[in-house]
């Protein structure tokens, strides 16, 4: 068996957008997806994700590049469907996560993937869906 399929979340998209920690293991990762090894999927929760936070933290023109770069990676970009809406539904339902973070979930559950991410919330849902976490980022104290 070969390597398990991917799910990005916003976390890890920004990740490698921003040069955080992780982020050689996520270009690594879209180094295989373009060769052909694995498949990488996203939600279209991460596309307004990040779109949305990058406009209230930086500009529309970024946002805008943002969103032009990760078009151009090999990611299938996933959106709404009655069960993928179920699927978030029931997650959102019985852990508290956000509604965003319910919809990247139930995609990795719905591709059978593993969910690489870097957001403490997301560990809730260890026992049902595989992940890789990649380093978090210190908290910060008040």
């Amino acid at each position: 068996m070969g390597e398990p399929n991917l799910v990005l979340d916003t976390s890890a998209v920004f990740t490698l957008l921003l040069d955080e920690p992780g982020a050689q293991w996520v270009q690594e990762r879209l180094q295989r997806a373009r060769s052909g090894k694995i498949s990488i999927f996203g939600s279209f929760a991460t596309l307004t994700e990040v779109d949305y936070t990058t406009r209230q933290a930086e500009s529309i023109e970024r946002a805008n590049l943002y969103l032009a770069l990760i078009s151009s990676w090999p990611v299938t970009w996933l959106h709404s469907t009655g069960d993928l809406c179920r699927a978030a539904a029931r997650l959102k339902a019985e852990h508290a996560i956000s509604l965003a973070d319910a919809f990247v979930a139930a995609t990795a559950l719905l591709q059978r993937a593993l969910l690489v991410h870097k957001d403490p919330e997301l560990m809730t849902l260890k026992a049902m869906v595989a992940m890789e976490t990649l380093p978090f980022k210190p908290v910060r104290r008040r």
